[in-house]
């Protein structure tokens, strides 16, 4: 695995004899965790890939692995779960139960028939020793990365630039879409591929090059495949209607230029104080006041950005459990943009008379924009 080996100043490979051997970093993939090491020497014996059985949920599985220090050691289980999603962007990950442990990263999971269907990588653990949850990185996907990375030593994805989120229930619901599965996109890269083909913020993203997206991760992982100058076919729904748009993929950044760009973080007060406010009826437990010139030099907003500024939030409310806090910008609510408190409320209105139990808010904080849904009774 990429994490075993990203920082190693030296790098050594122990065999079965216990000769060692040192090892260079032939490349290394942030982005599935996995890393090409290459020593010198012959006849090595070896395992292959196996990319075209698949096992099912059930079956025996046996991995192998360095536990502690303790090489060699194999451990049996079985396949609880395929497509697993841990937080990491490309990987749908096999759940295994057999016990993995500090150390186990980057060896094999074999099939009942010794064929290689995964590589150890990860473990779910409260206590940081196995409790029968461990994850592996399906054959398929390492045998791609690693070929990739032998042939050029170097990773690249598509990308479109845009920020995107999990399109949850309660998000559904607050758009009258009961049971609606995808990604919306909650912010847009300034000039990149997504804002120059006419995505918006707001937009649900249901399939790519007409494969289903269900979730974020979904949808990174179809954006991915694509090359720079691909056309990616993006289907969205906007204002209840579906629609195509076309998005030249551009090149994915780096993992750590990505976090460098990444600014969500707690809002900045600029140091100064709130403005004086129109005093009006709090909303769902929110005072809101405009975003004028004086509110934009306190927060440092210095882009066309349009909305109402929260100058307090009832701790009471949903609101305050969903995390919204002062100096939060509220861009959008219903499906469209507020730059009033009174607009603010209309969408709130609007809501309730519709019978949905919330309504779906844009809030803007430290140059980011996220997508929430706000309880608009109970």
């Amino acid at each position: 695995n990429n994490h075993v080996v990203e920082n190693a100043d030296e790098i050594k490979v122990v065999l079965k004899d216990e000769r060692e051997l040192d090892a260079v970093v032939v490349g290394r993939d942030e982005g599935t965790d996995l890393a090409v090491l290459k020593v010198k020497g012959d006849s090595f014996p070896f395992v292959n890939f196996e990319n075209a059985a698949k096992p099912r949920v059930g079956d025996w599985v046996i991995t192998v692995g360095n536990p502690f220090g303790l090489g060699g050691t194999a451990t049996a289980g079985i396949i609880s779960a395929y497509g697993r999603d841990i937080g990491e962007t490309f990987v749908d990950y096999i759940q295994i139960d057999a016990p993995i442990n500090r150390g186990n990263s980057g060896g094999p999971t074999f099939d009942v028939y010794g064929r290689v269907i995964g590589v150890n990588t990860a473990i779910f653990s409260p206590s940081g020793g196995s409790v029968g949850i461990g994850f592996a990185i399906p054959a398929d996907v390492a045998d791609a990365t690693t070929k990739a990375l032998i042939s050029g030593g170097k990773i690249t994805r598509g990308y479109i630039g845009a920020s995107i989120q999990n399109f949850t229930t309660e998000m559904a619901d607050a758009l009258d879409m009961p049971g609606q599965k995808g990604a919306i996109v909650a912010d847009l890269v300034p000039g990149g591929p997504s804002a120059k083909a006419g995505l918006a913020p707001g937009d649900v993203v249901v399939a790519v090059n007409g494969v289903t997206v269900k979730t974020s991760s979904e949808l990174t992982r179809e954006v991915a495949k694509a090359r720079a100058g691909d056309i990616l076919r993006v289907e969205v729904l906007r204002d209840g209607k579906r629609r195509t748009v076309d998005i030249r993929s551009g090149v994915r950044p780096t993992e750590k230029e990505l976090a460098a760009n990444d600014n969500s973080g707690s809002p900045r007060s600029g140091g100064g104080t709130t403005g004086p406010s129109v005093q009006l009826p709090a909303v769902l437990g929110l005072k809101l006041t405009p975003l004028d010139e004086a509110a934009r030099t306190r927060l440092n907003i210095d882009t066309p950005l349009r909305g109402v500024v929260v100058d307090s939030v009832d701790q009471s409310s949903d609101a305050a459990q969903r995390g919204l806090r002062k100096n939060d910008v509220i861009t959008v609510a219903g499906g469209r943009p507020v730059t009033t408190a009174s607009e603010f409320s209309s969408a709130v209105d609007a809501a309730k008379r519709s019978g949905r139990p919330s309504i779906l808010i844009g809030v803007y904080r430290a140059g980011r924009t996220t997508f929430l849904p706000l309880k608009v009774s109970g």
